[in-house]
């Protein structure tokens, strides 16, 4: 979905957001005084989620904090929805921790892109996270469960909430969907158990403390943490020398252009910019777009139009792309992976330890 269909859709939408804030309210205090049921899983559980409709990082932390679960001795195992796929209910085993077991159409982008950077997390897909979880537990000897995009998952009970907020625009539109991007009314932030603050990066201190002063009054009485992305690495996947890692020394002195099919495409610009990478040029999907060859092709003419030198693209992308569909276009325009990771705070780090090892 472009902008200008979401924002005619958000406008269309204005006048049914207080039924759908109502009915968000109500669904929370329902689960709250047991109306309706939440189960639980005999490990504990660690969400990560939001109140926008995507675009806050949630993919680069569950990594992190999976990474780090596992460096404190713990075995992971991710359950996920599965956004774009066909999991279904599930369980839909997209990793057995070592390898990929499917593909980006059938389990949904995000859990193809993790998996690779995952090394002995098994990953889970499917809508019924209780079954999913008991799954990971079971077959796998999860001892601990990090539930990626579950916020709003309220049937499983999870022993810590974490809500990623985007720095530079904390309440989204300000609206609830349909009228604008919240996916609840922002009173649900007394829920969490943490709030923290993503791509600090692309704004600057100053305008973080604000931030924080904005958000506290929602959730008084939790912690706010900030984090950041960094380019991790940028591999050549497809054309001259490729398979191969590139440094930014070389990259600097190559003209780069830029496609992606997120939420927010400008974080990824943003970054690669901040890298001191020359863009010249940049071309924008919906989020979760899956590529056709017409897709490819049209990347392929406008890069050649700015005289670039190679092509970059994140992961999530590249898991929907077949590599074929690129080599078809061009064989002299290289294609690279840019990796990025969310780098966690040390206070962060320690307040997830601290919950964990008291369960």
């Amino acid at each position: 979905m472009d902008k200008k269909t979401q924002q005619l859709i958000f406008k269309l939408g204005r006048p049914f957001s207080g039924l759908y804030a109502l009915a968000m309210r109500l669904r929370a205090l329902g689960y709250r005084y047991n109306i309706f049921k939440t189960k639980r899983v005999p490990r504990p559980v660690i969400s990560i989620g939001n109140l926008t409709l995507g675009g806050t990082g949630k993919t680069p932390h569950v990594i992190a904090i999976c990474q780090y679960l596992q460096e404190k001795g713990l075995r992971p195992a991710v359950v996920t929805r599965g956004y774009g796929g066909k999991a279904g209910k599930g369980p839909l085993v997209v990793s057995d921790g070592r390898c990929v077991v499917t593909t980006a159409d059938v389990a949904g982008d995000e859990p193809v892109m993790m998996a690779p950077k995952l090394w002995g997390v098994p990953i889970i897909a499917g809508s019924d996270r209780y079954r999913c979880s008991m799954f990971a537990i079971e077959e796998f000897d999860a001892s601990i469960i990090v539930l990626d995009d579950g916020f709003q998952h309220l049937r499983l009970h999870r022993d810590v909430d974490i809500v990623l907020m985007e720095a530079s625009a904390p309440f989204g539109t300000g609206r609830v969907f349909p009228g604008g991007n919240l996916r609840e009314p922002l009173s649900a932030l007394s829920r969490a158990d943490a709030i923290v603050l993503t791509k600090c990066n692309e704004i600057d201190p100053n305008t973080i403390v604000l931030v924080e002063n904005r958000v506290r009054p929602l959730a008084p009485d939790k912690p706010i943490f900030t984090s950041k992305y960094e380019l991790d690495s940028i591999e050549l996947v497809a054309g001259p020398q490729s398979p191969s890692t590139i440094s930014e020394q070389e990259l600097g002195r190559k003209r780069i252009f830029c496609f992606c099919a997120l939420a927010q495409p400008e974080s990824f610009y943003c970054l690669v910019r901040e890298s001191g990478l020359d863009v010249c040029g940049t071309m924008s999907f919906p989020d979760h777009h899956f590529y056709t060859q017409e897709d490819i092709e049209a990347v392929v003419t406008r890069a050649k139009e700015t005289n670039c030198q190679i092509v970059l693209t994140t992961e999530k992308d590249f898991a929907k792309i077949a590599r074929s569909s690129w080599t078809t276009c061009t064989d002299k325009l290289g294609l690279g992976i840019v990796r990025v990771k969310a780098n966690l705070s040390d206070s962060f780090q320690i307040f997830i330890w601290t919950r964990v090892a008291n369960l």
